[in-house]
């Protein structure tokens, strides 16, 4: 029997966020047998408790940005499903077992830890504007599970993953499942996301745009 553990690997960016990091590690190790931090520059003591708590540690020397600290997560990842969670302990990993289920069971590539309430007027809006190519009800949730083949293939267009993250993977053939989670309050600080959302949408309408172009040329392509 296939020990679900062997199956993924749990990446977790993260910048600054030593009071969180050792228990959201210590929780995924019970769903995973890889758990890899990307230590994104950090100027605390990030990266030691994360090692310190069982992970993989990747340290980026200067802080190179959420996309870039997932880079280097989906090409570390060994494992056919990887799970991706934040680092400010708002995401439970308990919840690992329920968003990988659509993946095991060969149906959903990418599935999404969809919040029941986005938390400002910019998710809303770049959730609605992604809803004009796939049915999903929040696109900015930083809780995922994709398949790696689909993962390490993507480029991650934007300033964030809001909406684009989900686009490429429809580029990329992925079908898109989504599973409801609660989320808890932020251990430290503030969102680090949100003061990307205006430029963000810009690039969404550009990429949902582009992809509508793509859909209506195969169209006409079929009917030749």
């Amino acid at each position: 029997m296939v020990d679900v553990r062997e199956l993924i690997s749990v990446v977790i960016p993260a910048y600054n966020e030593e009071k969180s990091i050792g228990s959201i590690v210590t929780s995924a190790r019970n769903f995973s047998s890889e758990v890899i931090v990307i230590d994104d520059g950090s100027l605390d003591e990030t990266a030691e408790t994360a090692r310190k708590n069982g992970a993989t540690v990747i340290s980026h020397r200067t802080n190179k940005g959420y996309l870039e600290a997932l880079r280097t997560g989906f090409k570390t990842a060994n494992r056919p499903i990887i799970v991706t969670i934040d680092a400010d302990g708002q995401h439970n990993p308990n919840d690992i077992p329920r968003l990988i289920q659509p993946i095991i069971q060969g149906e959903a590539d990418l599935v999404i830890g969809a919040r029941e309430k986005l938390s400002s007027t910019s998710e809303k809006l770049l959730t609605k504007l992604t809803r004009i190519i796939v049915n999903v009800s929040d696109a900015s949730s930083g809780y995922r599970a994709i398949r790696s083949n689909i993962a390490k293939k993507m480029k991650l267009i934007g300033k964030c993953t809001c909406g684009t993250f989900i686009i490429e993977t429809l580029r990329l053939g992925a079908r898109i499942s989504e599973v409801k989670i609660e989320t808890r309050k932020r251990e430290a600080g503030k969102s680090k996301i949100r003061k990307h959302h205006l430029a963000q949408t810009i690039i969404l309408i550009k990429e949902i745009a582009a992809y509508e172009v793509k859909i209506r040329r195969l169209q006409i392509a079929k009917t030749r």
